[in-house]
């Protein structure tokens, strides 16, 4: 008698009719997926298929050969790609509720092995569990058809096994997924829905101190508040809260937190004073690491050589996790029912979060962003085409506030890129758009850690 199996899938993460193929006496039996047509085998410690080899064979010389015929031990929610495969989809009533997409029905059985592995490749420093879950990422979003065409022309989503993990991360660029540079555009269109979570999964836990506190509830749109720099260790909102409590009384507020060691030792060097002898050794350092060359691969888990580059540098690993944080966000965002929308407010690396939040929503049809406020962005003004992207995702106005006082965007923001880069906390954001409301706020902000101290006052303007 066969005995075919309705698990879930680990190739195309969906609870399907996997057909017995091959009963085997020695090895775990083999079977086929109905959805996505892969061979899988049962995981070792559950019910659900982990993969096996593709439908159709793709790879070429004996090494890789055996690689794509070798049958995975454990299932995606085992090896640690994924929480829990019925959540994938799941939406989310309040922001604030973010934590049940990410919580763990099975024990990670993969991670210990996996960071191990990252460390003695060097690649632990900043997100081991990302940079080794880069091809799970890759290939969900090559198989769901956001990733177009391989080189050769195929289909990347018409392909399977190695072929189609090879195809994702040749489209995606070099560390693409694991930065979260290239990823945004890819992964705009799967947001909210299961390919999105495999991305989220990967990066929720490899960001630091990640949370969404809410603040109080209201009515209207929803505040999130995103900062940069750390003046404490202990984050809170309160500075936020007394500035926009006038305008936006009745509103529900949001508070996230992100990499607060990082972001707290970037402050605390800036509340020495920019003209400081730590700071300005640390600006020397940094210049000395923004070769053009550095700044081109900025993407530091692109390559082993250059992590090692930015050991012990809170600057770049923070713009790093900025990007990750954003495409993180734009997710659990885009899942949550919300039909008043949101209004965002960033500062310093905060904006830069938002950036790459706004980008990834860009490829939605519909976008839950109002209007967003950036003070002192830790973010390229000249990147024309991501910001045209960006400013897809808003259906109120984007606000750049900027301050030509800003000593430490200045020197450490252009310093640290080589002086490639022109951050939007020092000028306009160079895009013609009507929904865009550059203001220069010079004759008020005389630093970069004294926008919130008076943004109350920029509302009222504004």
């Amino acid at each position: 008698m066969i005995k075919n199996e309705y698990q879930w899938c680990s190739w195309c993460y969906r609870k399907a009719t996997h057909r017995l193929v091959k009963r085997n006496y020695l090895t775990r039996n083999e079977y086929i997926c109905s959805s996505c047509g892969n061979f899988a085998v049962q995981c070792r410690y559950c019910q659900n298929m982990a993969t096996f080899k593709p439908s159709t064979k793709k790879a070429k010389g004996f090494i890789n050969s055996r690689k794509e015929n070798w049958a995975s031990e454990l299932c995606a929610e085992h090896d640690g790609t994924i929480a829990d495969f019925e959540k994938l989809n799941n939406r989310l009533n309040d922001l604030a509720d973010y934590e049940s997409i990410f919580k763990r029905t099975k024990w990670n059985l993969a991670k210990t092995g996996k960071i191990a592995v990252g460390a003695v490749a060097g690649c632990s420093i900043i997100c081991p569990a990302t940079y080794l879950a880069a091809p799970g990422i890759a290939s969900a979003l090559g198989a769901a058809g956001f990733l177009g065409a391989a080189s050769t022309g195929t289909a990347i989503s018409t392909l399977s096994g190695a072929a189609l993990t090879s195809a994702s991360l040749a489209a995606l660029g070099p560390g693409g997924v694991a930065g979260g540079i290239a990823v945004v555009s890819a992964v705009g269109a799967a947001l909210g829905a299961a390919q999105g979570a495999v991305v989220s999964n990967s990066y929720f836990g490899a960001i630091k101190d990640f949370k969404i506190i809410k603040v109080k509830d209201g009515v209207g749109p929803s505040l999130i508040f995103i900062n940069g720099f750390l003046s404490q260790k202990n984050q809170d909102s309160s500075d936020w809260v007394s500035a926009v409590s006038e305008k936006y009384t009745t509103n529900p507020y949001y508070y996230v937190t992100w990499e607060s060691g990082s972001l707290y030792k970037m402050g605390n060097l800036m509340g020495k004073g920019v003209g400081g002898t730590a700071f300005k050794k640390y600006i020397t350092k940094l210049m000395k690491q923004g070769s053009r060359s550095f700044v081109k691969k900025l993407n530091p888990l692109s390559l082993a050589s250059t992590i090692s580059e930015i050991i012990g540098n809170p600057w770049h690993i923070s713009m790093v996790k900025a990007q990750m944080t954003g495409v993180l966000l734009a997710d659990l965002i885009a899942r949550t029912n919300n039909i008043d929308g949101f209004v965002l407010m960033g500062h310093s690396l905060g904006a830069r979060v938002i950036y790459y939040l706004l980008e990834a929503l860009s490829t939605k049809n519909i976008s839950p962003i109002n209007d967003v406020y950036l003070l002192g962005g830790a973010v390229d003004r000249k990147d024309i085409d991501g910001w045209e992207k960006a400013l897809k995702a808003v259906n109120g106005n984007l606000i750049n506030c900027y301050s030509s006082n800003d000593n430490t965007l200045k020197f450490l923001y252009q310093g640290a890129n080589a002086l490639v880069s022109r951050p939007i906390g020092l000028g306009d954001i160079e895009v013609i758009d009507n929904k865009l409301i550059n203001k220069d706020t010079t004759s008020i902000i005389a630093g970069h850690m004294k926008y919130k101290e008076i943004f109350d006052k920029i509302l009222r303007e504004i």
